[in-house]
């Protein structure tokens, strides 16, 4: 009985610490980001509007794709904005970009999550 009861508790566990489909999401993220508007991008060419809404478009897109089969934890939810915002970082995208961008993308799967 302690055996199957340790088991049930390792799997719930298991579950709780899976972030494979958050660092699947996260990645695309970053990847789609490094896309549209690369790091050091110039905000005022006249272009950069159309990019960030094509760019807008693709992450609800995604996050409601996403959040069909994701229901996400306290610690999938810190991880999401924590690889969101290393993978930025890395790719040279100044800090507050990030960290504002890192929190959006986290309120985006809160909100599509909610209205599923």
């Amino acid at each position: 009985m302690a055996r199957e009861i340790d088991e049930e508790n390792n799997l719930m566990f298991a579950g709780f610490f899976d972030t494979t489909a958050v660092d699947e999401y996260a990645d695309w993220v970053v990847e789609e980001v490094k896309r549209t508007l690369p790091a050091g991008f110039d905000p005022t060419l006249k272009n950069v509007s159309g990019k960030v809404d094509r760019l807008d478009r693709r992450l609800a897109e995604r996050t409601a794709s996403f959040t069909k089969t994701a229901k996400l934890n306290i610690y999938q939810k810190a991880r999401l904005a924590s690889r969101v915002r290393e993978g930025m970082m890395a790719s040279g995208y100044p800090k507050p970009f990030v960290q504002t961008f890192s929190m959006d993308v986290v309120k985006r799967v809160m909100v599509a999550s909610r209205s599923r």
